[in-house]
């Protein structure tokens, strides 16, 4: 039997300086270079006049459906110009193109880069509320969104279901009994928002600070939908609080966001009240996300200590819904 020998390798910078040329019509490029380490490969590309992110798609934690479907709704957003770092199209015309790899084909995408910098403190309320309104005007400018492409849907089957089921093997026997007790009590109290009329569309999936760039006219620019699909908007405002756990000024970032989503949608009181469970779910989504990615992050970073840590949050956000 032939096992595959690769897991995950990287392409040297100019290597994918070739790639770009051949795939691109761009200005001659100054630099390419490795720029940061993720679920997939980033680099950052320079010419006279711009610069660009190359990403480079891991096969083993994204299918075509699901690249093309991220591909496909951010290029949407362009045409209705939202503040997104879009893809660019080929010479072909294409949203992406392939590259063979030792562990197999796999998809790169080059994208605008966002226009202003990265915030080197914690965000302040002003920005969290005018994060707030920029990520509602993105849901409000998804509603005739149409795509050929299945992702799954940020449900509780696959946020929470798949991901205990992810993590079980990993925990001790009284850290699987308490997390099936958060999953018991998640489904009971989020019934709700599955029985209403409540607003579920596209998300981001990920918003948070790290993943937007903010310029000098204080003007935002949202980027990395990797976790991007269908789901109950008032999960958004979950998944954003889930990113603030070590901030002291949590609850006031939180609510400054909420504040300025509602000056373009307004949520329900029912949404409202899911905010605090779907915070829950998205902290065992993203754990479960560590979990999958095992083959890259390293099983170093899956030990006793990471969920100690991870496991003390769920406890405390458990504490305040109780």
């Amino acid at each position: 039997m032939v096992l595959n020998q690769y897991i995950y390798s990287r392409l040297s910078p100019e290597s994918v300086q070739a790639h770009l040329e051949h795939h691109y019509d761009l200005s001659p490029i100054k630099s390419c270079v490795f720029y940061v380490f993720g679920l997939h490969d980033n680099y950052l590309v320079k010419t006279e006049e711009s610069q660009f992110i190359l990403r480079l798609y891991r096969n083993q934690w994204r299918n075509a459906d699901e690249v093309f479907f991220e591909l496909e709704l951010l290029n949407y957003l362009k045409q209705q110009a939202q503040a997104v770092a879009s893809p660019l199209h080929t010479k072909a015309h294409e949203l992406a193109f392939e590259i063979q790899s030792p562990e197999g084909v796999r998809f790169s995408a080059l994208f605008n880069y966002a226009d202003g910098k990265g915030l080197t403190q914690e965000i302040s309320t002003q920005e969290s509320e005018l994060l707030g309104t920029t990520i509602a005007n993105i849901h409000s400018a998804t509603g005739d969104f149409k795509t050929t492409h299945k992702r799954n849907e940020l449900n509780l089957t696959y946020l929470l279901d798949e991901s205990v089921e992810l993590i079980a093997p990993f925990i001790n026997a009284e850290k699987q009994e308490f997390l099936t007790e958060i999953q018991k009590k998640l489904h009971k109290q989020l019934l709700p928002i599955t029985q209403s009329d409540a607003d579920f569309g596209i998300c981001i999936g990920d918003v948070n600070q790290s993943n937007f760039h903010i310029n000098t006219s204080k003007q935002i620019t949202v980027f990395d939908f990797d976790q991007c699909g269908y789901g109950y908007r008032a999960f958004e405002v979950g998944k954003f609080s889930s990113s603030l756990f070590r901030s002291p000024n949590k609850k006031q970032l939180t609510k400054a966001f909420l504040k300025g989503y509602e000056t373009v949608r307004k949520l329900s009181t029912v949404e409202k009240n899911a905010i605090p469970y779907f915070e829950i779910a998205a902290t065992i989504w993203v754990m479960s996300i560590r979990v999958a990615n095992e083959d890259k992050v390293g099983h170093l970073h899956l030990e006793e200590g990471y969920w100690n840590q991870r496991f003390a949050i769920l406890e405390a956000l458990d504490k305040q819904v109780s």
